[in-house]
């Protein structure tokens, strides 16, 4: 009985050792190469440091005669206007990349991929591949 149970452990530890060594590649990207790569992010950083410049001279402008509650409610107003312009700027950009991504690794049969800055050793590196596809 006991050499049954120890063929059955071996054979089990077989199959998931000979399981593991079938299982799909991890891709990895670097996320801020990619994004600084990008197509017209330049354009984009600079409309949003624009619209951060025309809000912050509305506040200056607005806040000149309030009191530290209505300046720190204004600013609150202003800084998720902020947060609503760079969002609709940076949206489409995002499901671009991720479409970009998902589309490299499954020409590669890859399933998964993380950001470079997760993984702390192996993987399949797409980034280049994600770059060149996004141009």
């Amino acid at each position: 009985m006991k050499k049954i149970s120890t063929l059955l452990m071996s054979a089990v530890m077989a199959l998931g050792i000979s399981a593991s060594a079938f299982a799909a590649p991890v891709g990895v990207v670097n996320v801020n190469a990619i994004l600084n790569n990008y197509p017209g992010i330049t354009e984009i950083a600079q409309s949003v440091a624009q619209e951060k410049a025309r809000l912050q001279d509305e506040f200056n402008k607005q806040s000149a005669n309030m009191s530290d509650a209505d300046k720190q409610a204004l600013a609150q107003k202003l800084n998720q206007q902020l947060a609503d312009f760079e969002q609709k700027k940076m949206t489409p950009v995002q499901k671009k990349i991720n479409k970009t991504i998902l589309s490299v690794a499954k020409a590669h049969d890859i399933d998964s991929v993380v950001n470079m800055n997760a993984m702390v050793a192996g993987g399949k590196d797409l980034t280049e591949e994600v770059i060149k596809a996004l141009k």
